[in-house]
């Protein structure tokens, strides 16, 4: 678009500025809409072009006056896409150079002066507008039935609020229709609501089950809010026969009367034949809250809900009965085949409690395996079934196992009863007077003999006792504290199996349920019987112990101690690695034994001594220590830790000091005693080797007794040490005889490997009959000199004999 430009030619005065319009042409576009607008605003129609032009500088400087008339006419006049609709826009400012802040004035101006303008948006319209748009919505609306005013306002570029109101004011008058009350953006004809309350009524009416009304509008294109206030004008009024469940939702299902009669008869009777109802059926029967309908269709039934289903009185009073008989006879019933199948366990547990407590028997009755009831009276019958079994494995655990029956509380209450049973004060000085005469009388040394020593090991006794709160102290120590303080009585599936062979007719599930439940106070019983067992025995215990000669043990302690070091001995004419494998197997077996003697001795004044030392393992043996005064403990317990060390040096320092502190001395050998202990030692082998017919111990028993033969001392080494033995006869034994002994090793490594190879074929399922007629051959000849290799030793008994 060609555009006029505007030329200022500057003078000496304001006044004489002259303001000249430069036109490219007469008919140029410009030029005719400024003659156009000029020729309005002035109302001068017919004035002549030069006129016109003489009046411009005018216009441009009395921009307000000028605009509002101007305003005023394009109002009035036709617009290029409506009548009485004026937009004011920033190209149409710009064209005729008006500031938009005048525009807004004036156009507010004009708004509150005529009431028959309104501006909205920015826009001017007036009444004739709006009644032309309410004639073009009534066509439309008779046409089709039905307008939506959101469409309405994206056609004539309106807010919906402005349309919406302004239609509403025409409804009756311009608009011959109505506004849906609960959609205020649609109207519609009664024409159309008559189609559809007919369309509706009989659908409706042809429905004989539930159906959600949200299918309906999809299938028929039904408009919602509409026919949701026809439905529920046609039910309230009887119309239809049916109720709507859910309001005006998504989830509003239409529910005919003839269903809901045939649904109530179902229920009804299914309830009155069976006592209960299933949630789940009802739900597939077509009622979506089953609890809601029970409560309300059954309000003056008594009935119990469950999870999964409602129950009758009827059914509950069932069970109450089936368990108030097994409570009063003693015994069990399971209530699962009253009930019905479609009941969870925690259902079937909630009948059960209510049950119970109805009929008062909580503390007289017990639930197992979820639905079985069984009387407190059956549970003690059961736990009577063990009592003698719990007898006889009290008294066998109290002979083997003493030290772990023992509690704090049975030590105190065992020193207490050894006090009771002490001898009087009188007793005891007519003692002391006895023991003076003796030791003054008959023992060598002048009180230096065995009775002295008696006397020194009760003074240390006394201490002891006079110490028992350090023994407790000392016995609670973290390893104790670790360790089960309970003695098992049955494992589950050994209580089972006693039930399973005395109640009859119960259920396995049952039995192991029981049995689950018997473990904890058969235990418990168990404890108190052999507490009782024990502490019936611990005066009789005490009293052999006591009985027993501590000359004896010291004898006993003596020569054991001699042993050793002359096994010690007999290791120095080994290598080094050899000697370490001979000094653990010493460790592990004499010394082990010297080491229980001395403890199971001194835990005798605990009341935790065993009948046999040798049964006493590596953990009865640190508890026992655990229990003894500090004094006593510490030096036991590097005894007891050189155990597992690989010098018997260490062994005999720490014995030495051990049983020095616990108050008995130690005899050591001279070569008197030397010479006996090595010839009980040799008679000993001597015997066991005349007694078996095993190869491998046979070639064990003869080379440690030529070794003691040709070494003179005595030895005590494990199996795998036979060939470093055999090879220190060499120069030691004739030729001839070391031959035998090397040949028969062979023999019995030879044998000894086939073995093992036969175990695996065994595991294995294929033989080698090469292989079977080897190991034959071998057993004939390991046989065959069998003989020749005992006769190396057997021969020399008399020789030997005669020698010592």
């Amino acid at each position: 678009m060609q555009s006029c430009t505007k030329t200022v030619i500057p003078s000496n005065s304001l006044r004489s500025q002259q303001i000249r319009w430069q036109l490219p042409g007469k008919k140029s576009d410009v030029w005719q809409r400024i003659f156009r607008e000029h020729s309005l605003l002035t109302q001068c129609r017919g004035c002549q072009r030069e006129t016109a032009l003489k009046s411009l500088p005018s216009w441009l400087q009395r921009r307000s006056w000028m605009w509002y008339t101007h305003l005023m006419a394009r109002s009035t006049s036709p617009h290029p896409r409506s009548v009485g609709r004026y937009g004011m826009s920033s190209t149409s400012m710009e064209i005729i150079n008006v500031d938009w802040v005048h525009v807004e004035a004036r156009a507010n101006d004009i708004a509150r002066s005529d009431k028959s303008v309104q501006l909205v948006l920015g826009q001017l319209i007036d009444e004739n507008y709006l009644n032309r748009v309410s004639e073009e919505v009534n066509d439309k609306l008779q046409e089709a039935g039905l307008v939506n005013i959101p469409e309405l306002c994206k056609n004539y570029d309106l807010p919906g609020d402005f349309l919406t109101e302004e239609l509403s004011k025409r409804l009756g008058k311009v608009i011959q229709g109505q506004m849906d009350e609960y959609n205020r953006g649609v109207l519609f004809t009664p024409a159309f609501v008559s189609r559809h309350r007919a369309r509706i009524r009989g659908l409706f009416s042809a429905v004989t089950r539930p159906t959600p009304v949200s299918n309906v509008i999809a299938v028929y294109g039904f408009q919602e809010h509409l026919l949701y206030s026809v439905l529920e004008e046609l039910v309230n009024t009887g119309r239809l026969k049916g109720t709507v469940v859910g309001g005006r939702q998504d989830k509003a299902v239409y529910i005919p009367d003839i269903y809901s009669k045939t649904q109530n008869t179902w229920v009804d009777s299914f309830l009155k034949q069976n006592g209960y109802l299933e949630f789940d059926a009802l739900i597939r029967l077509g009622i979506p809250d089953p609890v809601s309908y029970i409560k309300k269709r059954f309000k003056s039934s008594k009935l119990l809900f469950l999870r999964a289903a409602c129950v009758g009185q009827a059914l509950v009073e069932q069970v109450e009965a089936s368990v108030e008989e097994a409570v009063n006879s003693a015994t069990w019933t399971d209530v699962q085949p009253i009930l019905p199948s479609c009941l969870s366990m925690e259902d079937v547990g909630i009948i059960i409690n209510e049950a119970m407590r109805k009929t008062n028997v909580q503390s007289t009755a017990r639930i197992l395996g979820d639905t079985v009831v069984v009387s407190e009276k059956f549970i003690s019958n059961c736990l009577s079934l063990f009592d003698e079994a719990m007898q006889h494995k009290a008294l066998k655990e109290v002979k083997n196992n003493p030290v772990f029956l023992i509690t704090e509380d049975d030590l105190k209450q065992g020193h207490m009863m050894t006090e009771n049973t002490a001898p009087s004060k009188k007793e005891k000085r007519e003692a002391e007077r006895r023991k003076k005469t003796t030791e003054g009388s008959g023992c060598k040394g002048g009180g230096g003999g065995c009775n002295a020593r008696e006397v020194r090991i009760r003074k240390t006794k006394k201490k002891g006792r006079r110490d028992d709160d350090s023994d407790e102290e000392a016995a609670v120590t973290p390893q104790n504290r670790n360790k089960p303080t309970e003695v098992p009585f049955m494992s589950l599936e050994e209580i089972a199996a006693v039930l399973e062979g005395q109640v009859c007719d119960c259920p396995e599930e049952i039995l192991s349920e029981l049995a689950e439940h018997l473990v904890r106070p058969l235990t418990k019983t168990y404890q108190e019987v052999v507490r009782t067992v024990f502490m019936s025995s611990t005066v009789s215990t005490t009293g052999r112990t006591k009985k027993r000669s501590v000359k004896d043990f010291q004898e006993e302690l003596s020569n054991l101690y001699n042993n050793i070091r002359l096994f010690e001995k007999g290791t120095k004419l080994f290598s080094d690695e050899t000697q370490v494998l001979i000094a653990k197997h010493v460790l592990k077996t004499v010394c082990t034994d010297v080491t229980n003697i001395l403890v199971n001795f001194m835990a005798a004044e605990l009341m935790m001594s065993a009948e046999n030392p040798s049964s006493i393992t590596n953990e009865v043996r640190v508890k026992i220590l655990g229990k003894l005064p500090e004094e006593t403990k510490g030096p036991l317990m590097k005894v007891h830790n050189s155990l597992n060390g690989k010098t018997i040096e260490d062994f005999l320092t720490n014995i030495e000091t051990a049983v020095e502190v616990c108050g008995f001395m130690l005899k050591k050998g001279d070569k008197k005693r030397e010479r006996q202990a090595l010839f009980l030692h040799r008679q000993a082998l001597i015997e066991q080797l005349k007694d078996t017919e095993d190869p491998a111990l046979i070639l064990h028993l003869t080379s440690v007794l030529l070794f003691q033969a040709s070494t003179h001392c005595m030895l005590h080494a494990p199996g795998r040490c036979v060939p470093q033995i055999i090879g220190t006869l060499v120069g030691r034994i004739s030729e001839e005889q070391h031959r035998l002994l090397t040949g028969y090793q062979a023999l019995v490594v030879k044998q000894l490997v086939s073995q093992s190879q036969g175990k695996k074929q065994e595991q294995g399922e294929g033989e080698n009959p090469e292989a079977g007629d080897e190991a034959e051959a071998s057993r004939k000849e390991l046989v065959s000199l069998t003989s020749e290799v005992k006769d190396l030793v057997l021969s020399q008994k008399k020789t030997s004999g005669t020698e010592e």
